[in-house]
């Protein structure tokens, strides 16, 4: 694999990561994420933004807590922002009535960053949308897990 890999993940995954409620849920983001640096994967700024937003509001993490996390995200990862492009598209695809239109920002974001695979809770597990699988992480196997993140 090249230095950057072609996973991504939501914005939940990231929460899971540091949230101390369900460890076992945090163990296997923290997983993930581990690899997400490792790779330099792609990852959205649009889920750094809502994870501040989430772990503040629901005090899973001081401000500065928060700040430092997204800090360290940007520096470990391939940030990716929404395009114009990005933006007709999530439209488009929210009117279908299949997504909400954050995931569909989400999507079609991570599609155009060429990812193949979206680990999200919340999405459609095992749908495709053009070259993006969605996988939810916490019900895979750890041999499917470390498959797809390496």
């Amino acid at each position: 694999m090249t230095a950057t890999s072609h996973f991504t993940v939501d914005t939940n995954i990231l929460i899971y990561s540091v949230d101390r409620s369900d460890p076992a849920k945090q163990f296997i983001a923290d997983k993930v994420i581990r690899a997400l640096y490792a790779k330099r994967a792609k990852l959205p700024l649009q889920c750094l933004s809502e994870f501040y937003r989430a772990t503040t509001r629901k005090r899973i993490l001081s401000p500065i807590e928060a700040t430092e996390f997204v800090q360290d995200a940007l520096i470990f990862t391939d940030s990716v922002s929404a395009t114009s492009e990005d933006l007709s598209e999530a439209m488009r695809l929210h009117q279908t009535g299949e997504f909400q239109f954050f995931d569909a920002l989400l999507i079609t974001t991570a599609v155009r960053a060429s990812c193949t695979t979206l680990f999200s809770e919340d999405l459609q597990n095992g749908r495709t949308l053009g070259s993006l699988a969605i996988h939810n992480p916490f019900i895979m196997n750890e041999t499917e897990l470390n498959a797809l993140i390496g």
